[in-house]
This record gives C-alpha cells, structure tokens and sequence, in this order.
C-alpha cells in the first residue's frame, strides 16, 4: 500500500510539472517593434533544436537556450542582453533587453518565413554615403559596400568610427533594406534606388536613433585614414591611471613599455567593433608575444557598478579566449576615455587603439575598426596593422 501512495504522489507531481515542448525548426523571420518602426531580423531553429541568428555570412549560435512549459530564455553570447517570450507551433513573441542600457527593452514577434530568393550571378556597388544631410551638426559620412544576389542584398557601410558589420536584407525592384542583430545592435537600413543614387534612407538603431541618409554611386574612399583622426599630443612615455579586473588603481608610465611593444586598446564590452578588434588582436598576440608584444585593453562601460561592469568584460573576455588581463577605464564615453587618456587630442571612437614601441613612444594611434564584414578592406585593414606591428617588434 506505501508504494502505491508513491506512485500515486509521484504521479501528481509528473500531471503539475510544465510540459517541455519545443518550437517548430525552420527559417523565422524576427520582428522588432520600436517606436521608429520595424526592424526585421533572422533567427534559425535546426531540425536539431539549435537555434541561431543569422546575419548575411555571420552565424551567432544561441547555446544556453532555457525551456520551461512553451516559454524560453536566452542569454546572448559576448553581449550582456537576453531574449525571453513564448511559443506557439510555428510562432514566437516575446522581447529583447539589453541589460547594459538602462530600461533598454523591445518586443518582438517571428514566424516561419522562407528567405528572398538567391542567385549566382553577384552584382557589387559601393555608395558615398551622408546620413543626416539635412543636419550639419548630426551630419556624418560613410561608404556602403554591397552584394546582390538576385533579391538578396548583403554588405556592411563603412564609417570613421568602424563599420555596421554584417547587414543582409532584400533588394525589390527599386526598394532595399538591411538589416542586423548581434546581441547589441539592432540596425536597419531602408531607401529607393533611382539611377546612381539612393534616395529617402532611413537608418533606424534599436529603439533610440532614427535619421535620413542619401548615398551615390562611387569607387572612391572619401573617408580619412584611420591612422589620422586622432593624435597623441604627448609622444614620449604616455601615462594614464585605471583600475584592475579587481578595482586595484593601476598607474601606466616609462616603465610600463621598456622594451616591449604595446598596444593599448580603448574599448568596450557593448561594441561590436571592439569585439571585431579584441578578435584581430588575439592573433597578433598570439604570434608576437613572447617576442615582446603586450596588448593592454582599458574598458569603458555603461553603468556605474564597477564589479558588473568587470564581470561584463570578463565574460566576453572569457568567451572570446583572450588570456591577458584588461582595465577599466571608466563609463562609456568619449569624454571619459579623453580624461583617462589626455595625451590624445580627441576619443572620436571604440575603439581607439595606440601603438608604443619599446622606447616608450606613442608611434601611431588608430581610429575605430573596420571589422570581417567589410570583406576586402577588413583584409587590407588588418594586413596594414600586421605589417606594422611586425616592423615595431623587428626594430
């Protein structure tokens, strides 16, 4: 009679326990709501049960995927936001919070869609690109590099503060769009192609920015060198002040670059190009250190809890496989990047990077990144940075 009631008991508890089901696999089509408009986005569930999003060749697979009932959640990986909501069959809804932004939420609904048709033949056009140009004192530029591929439409746009990384969308007609979600940034791009220019562009960036923008048909690069936006105005044994993973003050002076080659990089957790960055510099450490190359990232992040902000930088540190320690600078800002690095004559972007050679002089200062989404000038990009540290450790 005891194991009876057990069976019993244990049944009762089995009929109350949630059941855990999953979503139908297939090709969703994500639809962020913001005030400004919708921004779609691109989610695949495998036949596996894996789910990832995807960004024209990027794929960002989301492994820590928590059911419960026919609801689920999602921390993203290398940002600190999530996704949590419902399911029902072959639909989703539920939203998206960047936790490093205050009060930072958007909601969303997906259902299984098939993508725009693909073709062999590739057509390639690079634009000039003004987004504000109504607005001299919002107004900035940019170089849009894109591929189509019957409807598809790839490519990324090019800026002085790094790029929009990687952005895919449709191309009707005279109608185009783009768009990307990384965890972080929730981009799109909208305008009408007429002739050698598009027209009536709207750039919409998560829920808080919306501005106009035109472009025209170029093969020039009106954008400066990235070598030559920001100066140090201090050359020789630059000095700052940061914190340690663990709050310990850190002072960086003459000592600090005897007979190394130093790259000291201002960052962030929250930004993509950074990421792109710490990417890239991992391998040039890889290959250079025990030849005497340092790589010293100073993070700057939002909030003002110092420990979350660590633990944000430490994660994505964690998940990148980057071994070497990095700093905290301050909140993310340029004008608390500028206080902590006041030799420079501006922070114009994250990141910012400055090379020290093993004499303690500050040799070249690079601005923002131009990451593997912008395909060939990621390749002549990073060649240059190659090339340059090489000759640093090889004097």
């Amino acid at each position: 009679m005891r194991y009876f009631f057990l069976l019993i008991a244990i049944g009762s508890l089995t009929a109350c326990s949630p059941k855990t089901t999953r979503p139908t696999p297939g090709y969703y089509q994500l639809r962020f709501q913001t005030e400004n408009g919708v921004i779609p986005a691109r989610l695949d569930i495998t036949d596996a049960g894996e789910w990832n999003i995807l960004n024209a060749e990027e794929l960002i697979q989301l492994d820590s995927v928590v059911f419960t009932g026919d609801s689920f959640f999602v921390k993203l990986p290398l940002f600190d936001s999530s996704m949590k909501g419902t399911w029902r069959n072959d639909s989703l809804i539920g939203e998206w919070t960047d936790h490093s932004r205050k009060d930072y939420h958007i909601p969303f609904a997906a259902s299984i869609s098939t993508s725009a048709g693909c073709e062999n033949t590739i057509e390639e056009f690079r634009y000039d690109v003004t987004f504000s140009p109504g607005d001299s004192s919002e107004m900035s530029k940019g170089v849009a590099v894109l591929l189509k591929h019957g409807q598809i439409l790839t490519g990324t746009v090019l800026t002085e503060t790094g790029d929009y990384r990687y952005l895919q969308g449709e191309w009707n007609n005279d109608s185009l769009w783009l768009s990307a979600f990384d965890g972080t940034h929730l981009f799109y791009l909208s305008g009408k192609a007429q002739g050698d220019s598009i027209t009536n562009g709207i750039f919409l960036s998560g829920k808080h920015w919306k501005e106009s923008w035109v472009a025209v048909k170029s093969n020039t690069n009106m954008l400066r060198d990235p070598s030559s936006i920001t100066t140090a105005t201090t050359i020789q044994s630059p000095q700052f002040d940061v914190l340690t993973n663990e709050g310990k003050a850190t002072h960086f002076d003459s000592t600090s670059w005897n007979n190394h080659v130093s790259i000291v990089q201002i960052m962030g957790s929250w930004c993509p190009n950074c990421t792109d960055e710490s990417r890239f510099l991992k391998t040039l450490y890889d290959e250079y250190h025990e030849r005497g190359l340092n790589i010293i990232p100073v993070a700057f992040e939002r909030g003002d809890d110092v420990t979350a902000a660590s633990a944000r930088v430490q994660k994505q540190f964690s998940q990148l496989g980057l071994t070497y320690p990095f700093y905290y600078g301050g909140q993310a800002n340029k004008a608390a990047a500028l206080s902590t690095f006041s030799f420079l004559d501006e922070v114009h972007s994250f990141p910012t990077t400055i090379f020290i050679d093993r004499k303690g002089n500050v040799r070249k200062v690079f601005t923002g990144f131009y990451g593997p989404g912008t395909g060939q000038d990621y390749t002549v990009h990073t060649k240059s940075i190659h090339s340059f540290v090489d000759s640093l450790i090889n004097e």
